[in-house]
């Protein structure tokens, strides 16, 4: 085949590959599906990003470059990865990007950042970042998840599916009164929630104990019977803030959304065990009382109350 490629390139996206048509290393990284890609100084501020990467936030790549990642907390990492002078491989991180209404979303993505060095030595200048997203195909993942576990869709919003119960059982009077009947000591069991839904409020005799899976980011509105409002965010990005666990506790009028796209998987532990006695829904009153006690969360109650 004959040789395409240029003797004196002006820059890396100029060389012609030996291809039918011929393409050059820029066509093919601006391009390349599921794959974004940018390119920073050691100040975190963009030398070049591909079409992909710009699309992503809804500009052009003219768009970013030249100015300084916004992304503060990414900022921050850039230079960790760069003083550690190791590059970084398959990193789990969160990103925010922005909604057609003009609001932002939670996007899960696999990160590699690789070291700029100064050409012809061995000083860092920068840092190369390449990513993809974690979660390419949300809701087909979903449906498989679905199915595989058996799960159900639930009055209060999201699917359902028993895991583990024990075998010990609890008489009525070892349990505090808020309990009717006997109970197993616990119980555990898989929660699927998609972005499209939330988990609508309720509460429970028990404690619930929230162990993330996989997915997106999912958040916990909880309004305890003190009179305090607490929010916790359930993912894998831990260096981010998120949390792998979590507890809703008892007697405590809590919900949950997903911040980002597609969907969150979760296991819940409740000891002892659930029971459909232990379980109780909002009633109009209730709602309206959260409102009064909790005026800079009603939309958030309204949210979970579907009103």
């Amino acid at each position: 085949m004959q040789n395409n490629i240029i003797e004196s390139p002006t820059s890396v996206e100029d060389y012609v590959l030996d291809t039918m048509p011929p393409m050059t290393v820029g066509d093919v990284l601006n391009v390349t599906d599921g794959v974004y890609f940018c390119i920073k100084n050691e100040e975190s501020v963009f030398l070049w990003v591909n079409e992909n990467f710009a699309a992503l936030f809804g500009k052009t790549p003219e768009d970013f470059i030249g100015k300084q990642d916004e992304q503060e907390a990414h900022v921050q990492h850039d230079k960790e990865v760069m003083a550690s002078g190791v590059p970084l491989l398959n990193f789990n991180e969160t990103i925010l990007i922005p909604t057609e209404d003009g609001g932002v979303s939670e996007l899960e993505i696999v990160t590699q950042k690789g070291l700029l060095r100064k050409k012809g030595g061995a000083e860092i200048i920068g840092i190369t970042v390449c990513f993809s997203l974690r979660y390419p195909n949300p809701e087909e993942e979903a449906e498989n998840i679905i199915k595989t576990l058996n799960m159900e869709e639930i009055d209060l919003g999201g699917y359902f599916s028993p895991g583990f119960t024990s075998d010990l059982t609890l008489l009525e009077s070892t349990l505090p009164e808020r309990f009717d009947g006997d109970r197993q000591a616990y119980s555990t069991n898989y929660y699927l929630l998609q972005s499209d839904h939330v988990l609508g409020l309720h509460s429970l005799n028990q404690d619930e104990q929230w162990f993330f899976q996989e997915g997106s980011a999912i958040v916990l509105h909880i309004f305890e019977t003190n009179g305090t409002y607490s929010s916790v965010i359930l993912g894998s990005d831990i260096d981010g803030g998120q949390n792998l666990q979590a507890i809703a506790p008892h007697n405590s009028w809590f919900g949950a959304e997903i911040l980002g796209p597609g969907y969150a998987l979760s296991s819940c532990s409740l000891a002892p065990s659930w029971d459909q006695r232990d379980s109780f829904k909002p009633s109009p009153y209730n709602i309206a009382s959260l409102m009064k006690a909790f005026p800079d969360q009603v939309d958030v109650i309204k949210r979970l109350t579907s009103i």
